[in-house]
Parts: C-alpha cells; sequence; structure tokens
C-alpha cells in the first residue's frame, strides 16, 4: 500500500515538469500505470475483507470458525498475489514516472478508478482489470 503511496506521489511531483521534458507513455506504461491503481484498489478491497473475516471468525461457532479461517487464509493467498503484482508493476514504473507525460498517467488512474468502480457484470472491463494481476508485459 505504502509503495503505491510512493508512485502516486512521484506522479503529482513530476506533473509540474515542463512539457518539453515529456514523452507520451507507451501502451505498455499506460497499461501499467492503470493496473497499479487497480490493484491497489484491489488490495484495500482485500484488507477490507480479511478484516471483515477475521472479526467474523472471533465471533462464530466452532464449525463456522473453521470455515471463516479457510476463507480468510485463501484471501490472504490472494491479497500476498495481489501485492507482488503491484510491486512488479512499480519498480517498473517507477524509473520510468519522470520522464512521462504525467496527464497521460492521470487519465490512466481516471479509467482505472472508472473500471473499479464500475460493473463486475461487464466482462470487457473485467477482462482488464484480471489482467492486471499477472502483468507479463513489457518483461514484468
Amino acid at each position: 500500500m505504502v509503495h503505491g503511496a510512493v508512485l502516486l506521489s512521484a506522479l503529482c511531483t513530476f506533473t509540474g515538469t515542463a512539457a518539453a521534458q515529456e514523452r507520451a507513455p507507451s501502451e505498455e506504461e499506460l497499461h501499467s500505470m492503470y493496473c497499479v491503481e487497480v490493484l491497489r484498489t484491489e488490495i484495500t478491497s482485500q484488507d477490507h475483507m480479511i478484516t471483515a473475516t477475521s472479526e467474523a471468525a472471533g465471533m462464530a461457532e466452532p464449525q463456522s470458525r473453521e470455515q471463516l479461517i479457510s476463507t480468510s487464509s485463501e484471501l490472504l493467498q490472494r491479497l500476498a498475489q495481489l501485492e507482488d503484482a503491484l510491486r512488479r508493476l512499480q519498480v517498473y514504473m517507477l524509473p520510468r514516472i519522470a520522464a512521462l507525460d504525467a496527464r497521460a498517467l492521470a487519465t490512466a488512474i481516471r479509467e482505472a478508478n472508472a473500471d473499479a468502480q464500475g460493473s463486475w457484470s461487464d466482462e470487457a472491463v473485467l477482462n482488464r482489470v484480471r489482467a492486471c494481476e499477472n502483468p507479463t508485459w513489457a518483461g514484468l
């Protein structure tokens, strides 16, 4: 979570960079920035689910508690996968971000936020979001 804030902070820091020093981001860079935001949102959601499941397990009957503990374990494994994907994208983007057009990157972030808040029944949105969980483009 902290790493996402660092990446976004770096983006904000460089929004004032002169346009002459900025270059248009490649498709891979735009996709990476989109995915950084998508993964940050998914990680936050995952954290909330883990907390809720743990709290429920603490108050549940023994039989239900075992199921909730199992669910919590699965959620923790997924969280680790999401955090790994986010870390890989941050390592890819951090050295590039200063040279990129911040407005284009901000557009990618807005698109990610819109998709994250959008309809999960839309197959195209779901496919874009899920693709972020395994970033394989540009050698990631």
